[in-house]
């Protein structure tokens, strides 16, 4: 097994990653700016992946509730469009940051915008998505076409994207 980034608890594969949120780039921009957790290349694919230990419950309508959960969504989809533009500036060459060496940037990808949430309900996990997909500004979608998921540690377990002690 290779390295291990760990997040909200959970011990992320982190073959061909970009630690986003640990890189100059990120930490030089200060307040306004979000990040998912990091950037990973696997299957073709260029994963954005963020954790998060809780998420509220889309089912419950509580005000509290409604406010947490339309809150959190906001968060996400700043950290997937905030995230995207980081690494496109470093790609492109308008940020100085350089990727680690270990991390090898496609050339022609997919894009995927991941949310892990540990111990999440799997059913709640599909309204969290179709929020996010409503709230991503349509103009992401319609440049980047990006598909997003929203799973729990059971499925990132399975598409192999922890490590086996950790679930």
């Amino acid at each position: 097994m290779g390295r291990i980034i760990t997040e909200s608890g959970i011990n992320f594969i982190a073959d061909n990653t970009f630690h986003i949120e640990k890189s100059g780039l990120y930490l030089s921009l200060g307040e306004g700016i979000r990040s998912v957790e990091f950037v990973r290349v696997k299957d073709g694919k260029l994963l954005f992946i963020e954790a998060k230990t809780s998420f509220a419950d889309p089912n419950n309508p509580s005000l509290k509730n409604v406010e947490n959960f339309k809150s959190g969504i906001n968060e996400i989809c700043e950290k997937f469009i905030h995230s995207l533009n980081m690494f496109l500036s470093i790609k492109v060459g308008v940020a100085e940051q350089a990727f680690n060496s270990d991390f090898a940037p496609p050339e022609s990808i997919s894009l995927e915008f991941i949310l892990v949430i540990k111990n999440h309900e799997l059913k709640w996990c599909r309204r969290v998505r179709e929020k996010l997909w409503s709230d991503l500004p349509k103009h992401i979608i319609k440049i980047w076409k990006p598909t997003i998921h929203v799973i729990n540690e059971e499925v990132a377990f399975r598409w192999k994207l922890i490590d086996r002690e950790s679930h």
